[in-house]
């Protein structure tokens, strides 16, 4: 749970040097695509980089809009609207070298950085993400090549800074951690860093 106190420490101080609302994906209720889809992201990531099982990750996420409607939190300063409206998400990362594969949902919070950097209109943005994993690795292993997790169901966070290129356009770099936060006997955990490609409905 420390993870989550971070997550949501931070996304207030990103949310407070947030200077502008537009530029952004359709994040709220009844916006994106179909009034249900805001973002979709595709990647290649280090996978437990620097330790025991290796390889490249293919990676694919869709960010869906936040299911609480703007009405509720009309009138509340820029980062406790962001705060109170985080986007669900669903993706994957499957092993390109034998390793543990996974599939993963949770929440992500948004908070633009800075504008105007490089052009009119582009963006500078911080995630922060929390959740759970279902991965097909080893509870206990005595392999050199394998993690023991300690479990098939995991917790999931990390982080992932970006640059908007367009108002569809972005490209961003992406770390996260799973583990099991000590509630197994064996808890090696599993970090992934890389880049990946966003396409806002």
């Amino acid at each position: 749970m420390r993870g989550a106190r971070l997550c949501l420490a931070a996304v207030l101080l990103a949310g407070q040097a947030a200077r502008a609302e537009d530029g952004s994906p359709r994040m709220r209720a009844a916006e994106g695509l179909g009034g249900l889809f805001s973002e979709m992201r595709l990647g290649v990531l280090a996978h437990n980089f620097g330790a025991r099982e290796g390889g490249a990750d293919i990676n694919g996420e869709i960010l869906f809009v936040s299911p609480v409607p703007a009405r509720l939190t009309e009138g509340a300063s820029p980062f406790l609207r962001r705060l109170a409206t985080p986007r669900p998400h669903l993706g994957f990362s499957a092993n390109t070298g034998g390793g543990t594969s996974k599939g993963y949902f949770g929440l992500t919070w948004t908070a633009p950085l800075a504008h105007d950097l490089l052009r009119p209109g582009d963006r500078l943005w911080l995630d922060l993400f929390f959740g759970g994993s279902v991965n097909d690795g080893k509870h206990a292993s005595a392999s050199p090549y394998r993690r023991s997790l300690g479990g098939n169901l995991l917790f999931r966070v990390g982080g992932e800074i970006g640059y908007r290129i367009t108002r569809h356009l972005s490209a961003s770099i992406v770390l996260d951690h799973d583990s099991n936060a000590g509630l197994a006997r064996h808890n090696d955990g599993l970090n992934s860093i890389g880049l990946r490609l966003g396409v806002a409905f």
